[in-house]
């Protein structure tokens, strides 16, 4: 075994605050090997970012206090350097790569000269020849045409292409080492596979080491070779990502390892870890983890608990070796059945919602008198159903348009042409006076509460603003009825008079919940209600939606890029690109053969939580963006990203065929056995 290239033992951090100074990182410790990726993973609050930004030295100097009994990076001990060393080494040797590139790039700078800036700071090059460098690694890292795309601004660049640009930054002077802070979190599921490729592969070629911060444990499993998993500032185990998966060694890894969905069988509600990480001024003085471990006994909260040493991992637990703790590694059946009934199977009614031909068309407008010069093709002629009782999955990259579909479904933009009906009523055509009463029947989740919520607004506030205006009940009555909804999403009578600010986030999901709820809608719709939270709190978000749907009868549109979440709470899948449905079907049919080849592309890039399976699967990765809605192409609109194109994909529309299996799809590769879908609903109607 070679040396470690970087080794942190005993690390501590603290904050000053009026309280006196803050425990946020307590006796870390992990190493890496060239060539070796190390993941750093926990819920957030836990510490992953303050270590990475420790090691760094990004820490403001004033503010924080930094102390380890070793912290060496190549044989150097880091605090012992001097602060303009650290800036040397910083971006040198040692870069890092942050979760969201739009704050980190400058707007009013080209990425070229950013990454130029770089070099120049720390190699001795003349500005083309720093030019040069930067157009190199914007080529290494996957930029088409990476001379000119050099002298783009990031806001020209997609999201992919930006986390893209801010790898080539931190390779720009071949790092020894690269840190990457949830770099994938906020991509879709074929970006974030892309990406991950790319890293991969740049780790192979120039030899250097990773530590990769996520929540993400599906990444984990695809990228890492050792995982160090952190809860309220501590490593609570630290071991191989094979015997990580297959043997938890501490309890809260193996809650969140249950948490992931492809843990537990689709339609069951998923394992949760009860309550929150504790805030640094809260923190148990024993076991930090007992007021949440489902084997919590008196010696866990008697006395501190170091690192013990069980077999291949460490853990910091009192009765490591003595549990029975699982990993996910083949606990769970793809093939078998879903554990609640579809509405399918129920006898046939008029749906709830019914969209016909719904499209919707913005203008492109420039100069001073502002002439429109063509038409963004947000939404192009979809056809949706969602029966009573029933959840609609709704998934697709970014720039598919999920989101605009929710809006125009809620009239929130009107629609260019189609029809959208809510129990027979025309909402696409009702006069403003209707539409508000009808609104009723109809509530969104966002995806970001804390943006949806109004930040000086109370909780009972937000919550009983659809009362005040839909509803005349006395003050008492509101209030009562605030309290209810609260109960019902798990909240109490004392979040009352707080403010969102003052809760987690998916506290405040629960909170958005409760206020879509306040009028009893029969539909709700959920725009990514749960991409931005951790695994163990997106649990617990699914599960109520869940829970909520079988008390009263809902049904959604839930709106997802996660295909491995749709599946677990929707009844049938809906697939979108670039404006267009390709395939729609049972949840448990479109998961398991997908027929579409864009299905299987996002169904292929979803990490898998088994090392092994992952390292050995066959991946579709999606290479490039998709087609500007500007200018669709000709014919299929997947056909310039699909892998199996054929000539007529490039100037036929492909017509709507029903798979043996039920499923709607838009492919020139259907199936020859398939019929056209409107035959198939009229065989049916007439059966």
């Amino acid at each position: 075994m070679s040396a470690p290239l970087l080794e942190v033992e005993g690390l501590r951090v603290q904050f000053g605050s009026s309280g006196g100074a803050l425990t946020v990182v307590d006796d870390v410790g992990f190493s890496v090997e060239a060539g070796k990726t190390l993941g750093l993973v926990g819920e957030s609050g836990c510490g992953k970012t303050v270590t990475a930004l420790a090691v760094m030295g990004l820490l403001p100097p004033k503010a924080s206090r930094v102390q380890a009994r070793r912290l060496r990076f190549d044989g150097r001990d880091l605090t012992a350097l001097s602060r303009a060393e650290r800036r040397q080494l910083r971006g040198d040797a040692m870069a890092m790569v942050f979760q969201e590139p739009m704050t980190s790039l400058n707007p009013a700078y080209t990425v070229g000269n950013q990454i130029a800036e770089t070099v120049q700071a720390h190699r001795s090059s003349d500005r083309r020849s720093a030019w040069k460098r930067a157009v190199e690694v914007l080529e290494l890292v996957g930029i088409p045409d990476a001379a000119g795309r050099a002298r783009d601004y990031p806001h020209a660049f997609s999201g992919g292409m930006r986390q893209r640009v801010m790898i080539a930054m931190a390779l720009a002077n071949e790092p020894r080492i690269l840190i990457a802070d949830e770099p994938t979190t906020a991509l879709d599921v074929t970006v974030q596979a892309e990406i991950l490729d790319l890293m991969r592969s740049l780790q192979q070629e120039l030899g250097m080491a990773m530590v990769f911060v996520t929540h993400d444990l599906g990444v984990v499993a695809d990228i890492c070779h050792d995982v160090a998993v952190l809860y309220a500032g501590q490593v609570v185990e630290h071991a191989g990502v094979d015997h990580l998966f297959s043997a938890p060694a501490h309890p809260y890894t193996a809650g969140l390892l249950a948490s992931m969905p492809q843990a537990t069988p689709a339609g069951r509600p998923l394992a949760i870890i009860p309550g929150e990480v504790p805030r640094p001024e809260d923190q148990p003085p024993a076991c930090r983890f007992a007021p949440r471990c489902p084997h919590v006994q008196a010696r866990c909260e008697a006395a501190l608990v170091p690192l013990y040493r069980a077999g291949a991992a460490s853990s910091r637990c009192v009765r490591v070796g003595e549990l029975p703790l699982r990993g996910v590694v083949s606990t769970v059946d793809d093939r078998s059945p879903r554990q609640r009934p579809s509405p399918l199977d129920l006898p046939h009614r008029a749906p709830l919602l019914e969209v016909r031909g719904l499209s919707k068309s913005f203008p492109v407008q420039r100069g001073v008198l502002r002439r429109t010069v063509g038409r963004v093709q947000a939404v192009d002629g979809i056809d949706l159903d969602i029966g009573a009782g029933e959840t609609l999955g709704l998934v697709g990259e970014s720039g598919s348009g999920k989101s605009t579909v929710a809006r125009l479904i809620l009239r929130l933009v009107e629609p260019s042409a189609g029809s959208v009906r809510l129990n027979g009523q025309p909402i696409h055509s009702l006069a403003a006076a209707p539409l508000r009463q009808a609104r009723r029947q109809m509530q969104i989740v966002f995806q970001d509460p804390y943006s949806s919520l109004d930040p000086r607004a109370t909780v009972g506030a937000t919550v009983a603003e659809p009362l005040l205006v839909h509803e005349d009940l006395s003050s008492a009555e509101r209030e009562e009825r605030v309290i209810e909804l609260l109960g019902r999403v798990g909240l109490g009578r004392h979040c009352l008079d707080r403010y969102p600010h003052e809760f987690s986030g998916g506290q405040r999901q629960r909170i958005a919940v409760a206020r879509a709820l306040a009028l009893e809608p029969q539909l709700v719709v959920c725009d990514e209600p749960v991409s931005s939270l951790d695994v163990s709190t997106q649990s617990q978000v699914i599960n109520l939606l869940m829970r909520l749907q079988r008390e009263l009868g809902l049904s959604y549109l839930f709106i997802a890029h996660d295909l491995s979440v749709v599946r677990h709470i929707s009844d049938r899948i809906a697939v979108m690109y670039l404006g267009r449905i390709v395939e729609v079907g049972d949840a448990e049919e479109v998961y398991l053969r997908p027929t579409h080849p864009y299905t299987q592309a996002l169904l292929s890039a979803i990490p898998l939580p088994d090392p092994g399976a992952q390292r050995r699967r066959r991946r579709t990765v999606l290479r490039g963006d998709p087609p500007s809605p500007l200018q669709p192409p000709p014919g299929c609109r997947f056909h310039t990203r699909c892998p199996h194109v054929m000539d007529i994909c490039r100037t036929a529309d492909p017509v709507a065929v029903t798979t043996p299996g039920g499923s709607t799809v838009a492919c020139h590769l259907a199936t020859a056995d398939a019929i056209p879908a409107g035959a198939a609903v009229e065989a049916q109607s007439s059966g």
